[in-house]
């Protein structure tokens, strides 16, 4: 009874909101997270998007947002199309802050974008708990605490789209990247848990899942977690298989540049279809991943190919097939 009740309030909350918001006014979309020039990419896509469809509001702290305004991109959309407002995602003040002012500016907030990534990679005894910590404070607690002021809005007004954009770490675990896949399958998690509820108020939550992006560990948030790391508390043999580790992911397509306008591209099928999907897997790596990993309910199969086709290991089957030959 509440998924049909919330139907019926998602139709009287557009006779209500027609007045701020109709077809011909451009959907409100909040991008945010700690991925700041990520976000800026997607919400520079959006502001230009042909038949002006989108008003992009991104977030910045104040202490990074000043280095990307001299963009002429930037510059061309400014205060148009493209908003920059200033934000701490870590602080819930600062977003409910936020959200009230895009309430009062435009009495509406269409669809949610979340970009939040820091990487850590290499054996888990090199690692300490701080690191630990520092990567789901960023790839999960952020997502959480922007979600758990947002929703509240969405549920008012019967209708959104929350949309979090993160990567095939998220769907399967990658030999060396222990904490960080942690990190994703437990913001993924958190999304597949509140997607029911969301649609019991007409709000849609997505998934955009990408490639591993190539050059992601030598951002500065991630250079700057991996001070941490203390190699020496690993043996040869842990090393040798690591070191040997991103060439294969890059073979096997695990490992690439992003395709902005592919991840955008995504974004708007998810803001403007009636009943966008939950997962959006944008490369054969992802989809592979993804088939693998749900028709093997044991979970098995996954675990060998990985340890076969990443790291080399001569698992029992593939002695088996050695032998057969």
């Amino acid at each position: 009874m509440g998924a049909v009740k919330s139907r019926l309030n998602a139709s009287k909350r557009k006779d209500t909101l027609d007045s701020a918001h109709d077809d011909t006014t451009p959907k409100i979309v909040l991008l945010t997270g700690t991925s700041h020039k990520l976000s800026l990419e997607f919400a520079l896509t959006l502001a230009n998007d042909p038949f002006s469809r989108f008003k992009a509001l991104v977030t910045m702290p104040s202490h990074v947002g000043t280095e990307y305004l001299g963009d002429p991109r930037v510059l061309n959309t400014l205060n148009k199309t493209l908003f920059v407002l200033q934000m701490d995602g870590f602080s819930e003040d600062s977003i409910r802050r936020v959200v009230r002012e895009i309430l009062e500016t435009d009495g509406i907030l269409d669809s949610l974008v979340i970009t939040s990534n820091v990487l850590l990679t290499g054996p888990i005894e090199t690692h300490s708990i701080d690191q630990a910590k520092t990567v789901f404070e960023t790839n999960t607690m952020s997502v959480i605490e922007v979600v758990k002021c947002i929703f509240p809005v969405m549920k008012k007004q019967r209708d959104g789209r929350l949309i979090l954009v993160t990567n095939q770490a998220g769907i399967s675990g990658i030999p060396f990247h222990d904490i960080y896949c942690a990190s994703k399958f437990a913001v993924e998690g958190f999304f597949e848990a509140i997607a029911p509820e969301a649609l019991a108020f007409n709000i849609h939550a997505s998934i955009i899942e990408t490639s591993l992006v190539k050059g992601e560990d030598q951002t500065a948030q991630t250079l700057q977690v991996s001070i941490g790391s203390k190699m020496e508390n690993a043996d040869e043999d842990t090393i040798k298989y690591q070191d040997s580790l991103p060439g294969k992911l890059k073979r096997q397509g695990s490992l690439k540049k992003m395709n902005i306008s592919r991840v955008v591209n995504t974004m708007r099928q998810i803001m403007l279809d009636d009943k966008p999907h939950f997962r959006y897997q944008l490369n054969k790596s992802c989809r592979e991943a993804a088939r693998e990993k749900w028709k093997d309910t044991q979970g098995d199969s996954y675990i060998l190919e990985t340890a076969e086709r990443q790291l080399y290991v001569e698992t029992e089957r593939v002695q088996e097939a050695y032998n057969q030959c």
